[in-house]
This record gives C-alpha cells, structure tokens and sequence, in this order.
C-alpha cells in the first residue's frame, strides 16, 4: 500500500475549547490508484493531506507511507522522505515568482536525492503542453498554465505519490476537466499513485473512484455531498 491510516485522529484547540477535524479508524490506497475524496470547505480534507505529505503531526495514529512509518522519522528525514516520495499541487500552486516556469520545474528537485535533470523538466513541460513557455515567469501565465507548471514541478522527482489539493479550484470548467485527464494520464505512465480532495462534482465524476470524505472521517456527521460550497 502506499497510503496505510490506523488509527487516525487529530485534534485542535480553538480558544479553550479543543475539538476532533480527524477521526479515520483506517484507510489504505494501492499501489497506482487514482481516488479522488470529495466533501465540502472545513471537513479536514486539506489537513489529510498535509498529514499524508508529513507536514503535519496527527494526535495520535499511525500514518504508514510508502512502507515509511512517518512518525518515527525525524524532521531532516521527513524533509528527505517527502522529496524522493511525494509530489505536492497546492491549491494555489505555490510557484516562485521571480523563476522561469523551467527554473520552477527544476526546484521540485531541491531537496530530492535526484541531480536536477534540465532535460527531464523541459519533457515535463513539453509533456503538459508548454514547451513555448519555459522562459516565462509565473505572472506572464495564465492560471491554467501556471496549474500545469505546478503539475510538472511535482512529477519532476519521480514521486511514488502525488497528492492533489482541489488541483482545479482556480480553473473555469473546460480548463478544470483538461488539467484533470491530463493528470491522470501522466500519473498513470509514470506507475503514480494519484489523491486528489476536492469539492468540485466535476472533478469527482471524472475519477473511475471517489470516497465521501464525511463518511470516511467520524469527526463529522453531515451527509456527504458532491459539490458542496467552499
């Protein structure tokens, strides 16, 4: 398995009063799946991920990726594991401004144990359709192009796992759908495990699996729906 939760619970305070966004009993996702999580705003999908990616801590639980028990890795190791192991898209995808859409690409490989592969980023981008936009910075794109940018960058290192955070939210329909099927056609040529969490109906339909965040995580009770707000 490359996603394996046992346990899963995360806490917050908010003022004096802590409250559960976390309580998933279990939960596995296979080697090469494409699953997409859907639920509205502020059900503690984007927190998953972060505890996936190792960005955060859970409370408690046991948070095994790619064979890797995270909790026992230290910070340095955390910083390394998720560099040669996971390819992350933002929901505002993050890129640097003052680089090249290529310079962008070849920073997915910074702290990776992979030599930044010049040729490899610009076949990335020829590959999501921007081979005539390498030089261009970050503000000289539109925002479906920057989203693949942000898509090349996180398949750059050869990840086992991308993780998708509503990888369509700032995209008009016609955009979103593109970006999607592209995303699943690459993850599927390079053996990619995909997780995307989103909101949008679209995006879920276009997944041949999806999971209702609200029945996957105890914390919240609300019926699930496809395309909630937020």
């Amino acid at each position: 398995m490359v996603v394996d939760l046992k346990g899963l619970v995360v806490d917050y305070t908010l003022g004096r009063h802590p409250f559960t966004v976390l309580d998933i009993p279990a939960w596995t996702l296979p080697q090469g799946a494409q699953v997409a999580i859907f639920g509205p705003s502020g059900c503690g999908k984007s927190t998953l991920l972060h505890i996936i990616a190792g960005l955060m801590a859970p409370t408690r639980g046991t948070v095994v990726i790619c064979g890797e028990d995270l909790g026992r890795l230290s910070e340095p190791e955390l910083d390394r594991f998720r560099a040669n192991h996971i390819g992350y898209i933002f929901q505002e995808f993050n890129l640097l401004q003052g680089y090249s859409a290529l310079e962008n690409v070849l920073l997915g490989l910074t702290f990776s144990t992979l030599k930044p592969d010049r040729l490899l980023a610009r076949e990335l981008l020829a590959r999501v359709g921007l081979s005539q936009r390498e030089r261009h910075l970050p503000s000289e794109l539109s925002v479906g192009e920057r989203q693949r940018v942000a898509i090349a960058r996180a398949l750059a290192h050869k990840p086992t796992l991308i993780l998708a955070d509503e990888p369509t939210g700032s995209l008009d329909p016609h955009h979103a759908r593109d970006v999607v099927l592209l995303l699943q056609e690459i993850c599927r040529e390079h053996d990619c495990s995909l997780l995307t969490v989103s909101h949008d109906a679209e995006v879920v339909r276009s997944f041949a699996t999806s999971l209702p965040f609200l029945e996957l995580n105890r914390a919240f009770h609300t019926p699930p729906t496809v395309g909630g707000d937020g």
